[in-house]
């Protein structure tokens, strides 16, 4: 009986997804829109960018804030916290510059700055 509930529940979280564990960019949410392609691919380049730190950034935050650059770029912009709680913790500000390329399912990412408060 309780291999069969195991199942059930496992059966249920693959459906539902979103209330099954973690958050940010791996979510059920992530990545279904353009301006969260834009922001994963920014927060992964940041990634890239930070190594071994540990940071904490607001993706829905970073995704809404996806703007037109109008020369076939988007910029999205929104504030990091690196190192958070340690002593080294230094609040900034990250601004991702995108392009999107047909045939590709992420954006490029053209540019990334990260900015002092």
């Amino acid at each position: 009986m309780r291999l069969l509930a195991a199942f059930a529940s496992a059966a249920l979280c693959g459906s539902i997804l979103a209330g099954c564990g973690g958050s940010g960019a791996g979510g059920a949410a992530a990545g279904t829109t353009r301006n969260d392609l834009a922001a994963t691919a920014c927060e992964v380049y940041a990634k890239g960018q930070l190594g071994d730190k540990t940071y904490k950034l607001d993706h829905a935050a970073l995704a809404a804030s996806m703007k037109d650059a109008g020369d076939g770029a988007s910029r999205l912009s929104s504030p990091i916290t690196i190192e958070p709680g340690l002593s080294s913790e230094s609040k900034q500000s990250l601004e991702c510059s995108v392009r999107f390329v047909a045939g590709k399912d992420a954006p490029d990412v053209l540019s990334m700055q990260f900015i002092w408060q």
